[in-house]
């Protein structure tokens, strides 16, 4: 279940529109990357998340087998949740080493965003609320059960991959600077070190 709170929860914080700016990466990349953002959100506010799903780096899901893809898109088309987007700072995009053809890089900003739920997808709470306070601390995210409203606030990283392995495709790798080597089977160890060195 943790696995798929941590899905909810990218799911709908990728509903904040937003551009980054890019620093020490080489022109393709960081247009390959601006791209492929623009493309996620489109799908996310397009309410195509079996298309939002495709985005996030395939190895994520495998810690969850018996978690189907597209059951997992189906129920986030379904719960229909009211969002609402506050102040957000725009963070920057750093390059992170390469390593042989596979390709990384930081991202980060800060978030201030409402949901509201409703009667029919008010069950889902505890696991939203969940997957929240894992991506920006329980300090950070409220809820008022009468209202059915949560509100989240705080620093989000990601990190985009692109592996040779993959094709040319990047990919989105949710990132948490206290838990550095969640996806050591991702992202070589080297590379989250300096991810996290680089949220300092």
């Amino acid at each position: 279940m943790r696995k798929m709170r941590n899905y909810i929860s990218v799911a709908i914080m990728i509903l904040a529109s937003f551009s980054l700016s890019a620093q020490s990466l080489s022109k393709e990349d960081n247009e390959a990357i601006n791209q492929r953002f623009e493309q996620f959100l489109t799908s996310t506010t397009n309410q195509e998340f079996e298309k939002v799903l495709g985005y996030l780096h395939p190895k994520q899901f495998e810690a969850s087998s018996n978690i189907d893809l597209k059951e997992m898109a189906q129920l986030l088309r379904l719960m229909k949740i009211k969002l609402e987007i506050g102040a957000t700072e725009v963070g920057k995009l750093n390059a992170l080493s390469n390593q042989g053809d596979d390709k990384y890089a930081l991202a980060d900003y800060l978030l201030d965003m409402r949901l509201t739920l409703n009667e029919q997808n008010k069950a889902f709470a505890d696991q939203i609320i969940g997957g929240l306070k894992s991506q920006f601390g329980s300090d950070n995210i409220s809820y008022d059960a009468s209202k059915y409203l949560i509100t989240a606030k705080g620093k989000k990283y990601v990190i985009w991959v692109k592996e040779k392995a993959l094709g040319n495709d990047w990919y989105l790798v949710d990132f948490d600077p206290k838990s550095p080597k969640t996806w050591k089977e991702i992202i070589p160890e080297k590379v989250l070190n300096e991810a996290s060195v680089k949220t300092k």
